[in-house]
């Protein structure tokens, strides 16, 4: 039976998330049920993001654009570099203003059905957890791209609004945390990028658009697929080997804002994984990416 998920994104920066939606969107053991936007320019990314599920002839997926800032951190102001492929038939589509609500209603719709994945600051679900309490009850799993174990700084989703993820791993929702530490082993092969760029399906083509934008602002050459990780995981919890634990942020020290403390603790509410089975992950990329 295929996985009932949200995801929340911010679709316009690193070019992965943009390919965990079209893997979101093209597997038929995700039932997607919407797309919220997080981060600077929230109606932009979601204008992005209906592009990117247009190209995978998913148009009925809702869309709404999230929150624009941080709880408590000065708003990011930056523009996403990606949205550059944006045309004006793009830009007829007006999303929902109101992600937050978007995503309270979608959980109590499916209760104890959904499975809510983020991949940017986790801005949107405290958002909701804090208006609505009840809902943390509610949601099946949150599995989030977010925070660090072996790492000496703090996770870009944790560090942009660490107030978010504290209120989020502090909830009884039980959690699932794919950390850096994980994430930033999945570098695409070279193989899949030059297939990627000579495949003919409209989602291939928009995506090596978006992967040549990111190249020439990071100067970067292969994408490191974090957030399709997530996802993925998200789908099929076996494909990691996880851990019982209880995770706390750090909210106060100016060089330690967002730095994330996991300890092994058997009855935590959460986990984090500790290995993939990437000879898997990559044959989901595969076939998300390829198959007609």
């Amino acid at each position: 039976m295929a996985v009932k998920i949200v995801l929340d994104t911010d679709i316009g920066d690193n070019v992965d998330d943009a390919f965990a939606l079209t893997l979101a969107a093209r597997l038929p053991e995700a039932e997607l049920l919407g797309v919220v936007t997080v981060g600077s320019a929230p109606t932009l990314r979601a204008q992005l993001a209906r592009k990117v599920l247009s190209a995978c002839g998913r148009v009925t997926v809702p869309v709404a654009a999230g929150s624009a800032q941080p709880l408590v951190a000065e708003p990011l102001r930056h523009f996403p570099d990606q949205a550059a492929v944006l045309e004006t038939i793009d830009r007829v589509f007006v999303p929902p203003a109101d992600g937050v609500d978007f995503l309270r209603a979608v959980i109590r719709q499916n209760p104890a059905e959904l499975t809510v994945v983020t991949l940017g600051m986790l801005t949107n679900l405290a958002l909701a957890f804090r208006v609505e309490p009840g809902l943390t009850r509610l949601v099946k799993r949150v599995v989030m791209m977010a925070g660090a174990m072996g790492l000496p700084y703090a996770e870009t989703n944790a560090r942009r609004d660490p107030e978010a993820i504290h209120i989020v791993v502090s909830s009884p929702v039980p959690f699932t945390l794919v950390t850096k530490d994980i994430t930033q082993h999945a570098v695409m092969p070279e193989e899949m990028l030059e297939r990627l760029r000579t495949h003919e399906s409209p989602w291939c083509q928009l995506l090596w658009q978006l992967t040549t934008l990111w190249q020439r602002s990071t100067g970067a050459v292969l994408p490191v697929l974090n957030d399709p990780l997530a996802v993925a995981i998200a789908l099929f919890p076996d494909l990691a080997e996880t851990e019982r634990v209880r995770v706390e942020v750090e909210l106060r020290g100016d060089q330690t804002k967002g730095c994330t403390v996991i300890t092994a603790d058997p009855t935590g509410n959460g986990e984090v994984v500790k290995s993939v089975d990437w000879q898997r992950f990559w044959a989901l990329m595969e076939r998300a990416l390829f198959s007609d």
